[in-house]
C-alpha cells in the first residue's frame, strides 16, 4: 500500500507546503494520505508559522465538518504526528546555537589541533560564531554539517519508521527546497544522500540489490523572487538577491556531478524577481507573500504522488517546465507529466480553485449573515425553508445557527479567510491571471503582512463573480442565482443524516459547484 511523504525545508519549503494544503482543501489533493514534516531552525520564522497554523486548521476543520459524499473539499488525509509530537524538526534544541558550539570548536582547540584547524580552513570565524537559531544565513555549507544526521528514532523523522509500507518503491517521500538559500539548499542534498532516505538502516528502507522500499523525489526551487535588503539591524551574515545567480550555478554543478539518490527531479523557478515582500533574516518578521512557483513546486509534488509505480531499475527523471510569455494563466501550470491528461488535469485543477474560492467568498459574505439573521427573516429564503423544514431554535441539530454550531462555523471561516488571502495574493496584477481579487475585494492593498480582507458586498456586485477567473470578461449574475440556489433548486439539501450546521456549510460548497459549473457554460 502506497505512503505518501511530503518534507518542506526551509522558508520556500514552508511555502510549498502552504500551497500544497490550499489545494487539498480545494479538492485537488489526493484522496489518501499525505504525511507532512517541515524542517527549519527557525522555528520563529513567519513563514513557517503560517504553514504550521495552516495545517493544523486544515486538520481541525476535516475533523469537524461531515462533507457530502461527491464534494472533493478536504479529501486528503493530512497526517502529523499525534498529540504533541513535532511535525517541524528544527534541528537545534537550544537558543543562541552556532556552529562553533555544534562541532565543540573550543574543544577541538584545546584537545585536537588539527582538527581545529580543518574547522578554520572550512570555516570563517563569522560563520563558526553566527547564531543558527534563524537558519543559515545563505550558507549551505554549515547547514550541511548540523543536519548530516537526522534523528529517525525522533518524530517528526519517526513518521517515516511508523508508516513505512514493505514493497519497493511504495513509499513515495517527496523533499521540497529551494537550491540558491540556506536551510533548503543545505538539507535538500544531505536528506538525498543514499544513506540517510533512500537505503536507511534504521528506517529498513533498503531490499538490497539497489531496490529500496522509498521512490524519493524533489523539487529544487531555483531563484524566482525579489526584495529590497534593508539592514537595519545590522546583520553581518545574510544572503542578498545578487548572491543567488552564483549560488544557483554552483548548486546545479553540483548535481550535476553528484550521484545522490533521487530517483526524479523537478526544476522550478522564475525569471521575473517578482517582490514577495520586505527585507528580513528570519523570525516572525519573515512572512513573504505567497508566489505561483510555490504554487507550481506543490502541483509538482501531486504528480508525483500520482505517477505509476515505475519498474525495477527505471531510470532517473528531470521534469523542466517553461512558458512562452511572460504571462501565468490557468493554461501555463505545469500539471503533469502526462501530455495526454494536461488538459484534463487544468480543467480539473481550474474547477477545484475556482469552485472553493466561491464558497469561500460567498460563506464568509452571505453565509455569515444569514446566520446572524432572525429565523423569521431567513426563512423567507426558500433555500434555507426547503433544507431546514424541521427547524427548531433551541436544537443544534436542526438550527445551523444554534450556539453549539459556533465552533464548526468559526473553522469554517478561519480557514476561508486563509484560503482567500491565499488566492488573492497570488494575484498580483500583471503577469499572474488566474484568480481575479478585484472581483471580491474592495481594496487592492492586500500584499501587506497582517492586512485583513476587505471583502466586497455580494449584494452591491451582482456581476462580480461571474468573472471571478482572469480568463472570462464576462458571466451570470450570481447574486440573484443565489439567492433562490437555481430554480431547480439543485442546491437544497434533504439528508436528515448531517446535522444543521454540516448542512448549511454543503449547500454553499454545492451552490458553488452549480454556479461555476452554469457559469463556466455560459458564453
Amino acid at each position: 500500500m502506497q505512503e505518501n511523504f511530503l518534507i518542506g525545508i526551509g522558508g520556500t519549503g514552508s511555502r510549498v507546503l502552504e500551497a500544497f494544503v490550499h489545494c487539498c482543501a480545494a479538492g485537488y489533493g489526493p484522496k489518501g494520505k499525505v504525511h507532512l514534516m517541515l524542517i527549519d531552525p527557525d522555528n520563529g520564522n513567519g513563514n513557517l508559522t503560517r504553514t504550521k497554523t495552516l495545517i493544523q486548521k486544515y486538520r481541525s476543520l476535516r475533523s469537524s465538518f461531515k462533507r457530502e459524499e461527491n464534494n472533493p473539499a478536504f479529501q486528503t488525509d493530512i497526517i502529523i504526528p499525534e498529540g504533541d509530537a513535532p511535525f517541524i524538526w528544527s534541528i537545534f534544541d537550544e537558543a543562541d546555537q552556532t556552529l562553533a558550539k555544534f562541532i565543540g570548536y573550543e574543544n577541538l582547540k584545546s584537545q585536537d589541533q588539527s582538527l581545529a584547524s580543518v574547522a578554520d580552513l572550512l570555516f570563517t570565524q563569522l560563520e563558526l560564531d553566527t547564531a543558527l537559531n534563524e537558519g543559515f544565513r545563505g550558507h549551505p555549507s554549515i547547514g550541511a554539517v548540523v543536519m548530516a544526521n537526522p534523528p529517525m528514532d525522533k518524530y517528526p523523522f519517526k513518521m517515516l519508521k511508523d508508516n513505512m509500507p514493505s514493497e519497493a518503491s511504495s513509499a513515495r517521500v517527496f523533499l521540497v527546497g529551494s537550491i540558491f538559500g540556506g536551510t533548503g539548499a543545505a538539507g535538500f542534498p544531505t536528506l538525498g544522500a543514499d544513506a540517510v532516505l533512500k537505503y536507511n538502516k534504521d528506517l529498513q528502507t533498503a531490499l538490497g540489490v539497489g531496490r529500496s522500499k522509498v521512490l524519493l523525489g524533489g523539487a529544487l526551487v531555483l531563484p524566482y523572487f525579489n526584495f529590497k535588503v534593508d539592514n537595519t539591524k545590522g546583520e553581518k551574515m545574510f544572503v542578498t538577491p545578487q548572491d543567488f545567480p552564483a549560488a544557483t550555478k554552483a548548486a546545479l554543478h553540483y548535481y550535476n556531478d553528484k550521484q545522490l539518490a533521487f530517483d526524479q527531479y523537478y526544476f522550478i523557478g522564475d525569471s521575473l524577481g517578482q517582490d514577495v515582500g520586505p527585507f528580513s533574516t528570519g523570525t516572525s518578521t519573515q512572512e513573504n507573500r505567497p508566489h505561483y512557483v510555490e504554487l507550481a513546486s506543490a502541483l509538482a509534488a501531486f504528480d508525483f504522488f500520482a505517477q505509476e509505480t515505475p519498474g525495477d531499475g527505471a531510470d532517473k527523471s528531470y521534469f523542466i517546465a517553461s512558458r512562452d510569455t511572460k504571462d501565468v494563466s490557468w493554461g501555463d501550470l505545469p500539471l503533469t507529466r502526462n501530455g495526454l491528461k494536461l488538459p484534463e488535469m487544468r480543467d480539473k485543477f481550474k474547477t477545484c480553485i475556482s469552485e472553493f474560492t466561491l464558497f469561500s467568498f460567498t460563506y464568509l459574505t452571505l453565509g455569515r449573515k444569514y446566520l446572524n439573521e432572525p429565523y423569521k427573516e431567513v426563512k423567507k429564503l426558500p433555500w434555507y425553508s426547503d433544507s431546514f423544514k424541521n427547524y427548531q431554535e433551541d436544537s443544534a441539530r436542526h438550527n445551523p445557527a444554534h450556539g453549539k454550531n459556533k465552533d464548526l462555523h468559526d473553522k469554517a471561516a478561519d480557514f476561508a479567510s486563509l484560503f482567500l488571502k491565499w488566492i488573492t495574493d497570488l494575484d498580483e496584477g500583471e503577469n499572474v491571471r488566474l484568480i481575479n481579487k478585484d472581483m471580491i475585494l474592495n481594496s487592492s492593498d492586500t500584499q501587506s503582512r497582517g492586512n485583513a480582507l476587505a471583502l466586497r458586498n455580494p449584494e452591491m456586485h451582482h456581476e462580480n463573480l461571474g468573472r471571478l477567473l482572469r480568463d472570462k470578461q464576462a458571466g451570470k449574475n450570481f447574486y440573484d442565482y443565489y439567492a433562490i440556489l437555481n430554480d431547480n433548486n439543485r442546491s437544497v439539501i434533504e439528508d436528515a443524516t448531517q446535522d444543521a450546521a454540516d448542512k448549511y456549510l454543503n449547500i454553499f460548497f454545492r451552490a458553488a459547484v452549480e454556479f461555476n459549473k452554469d457559469n463556466t457554460a455560459h458564453r
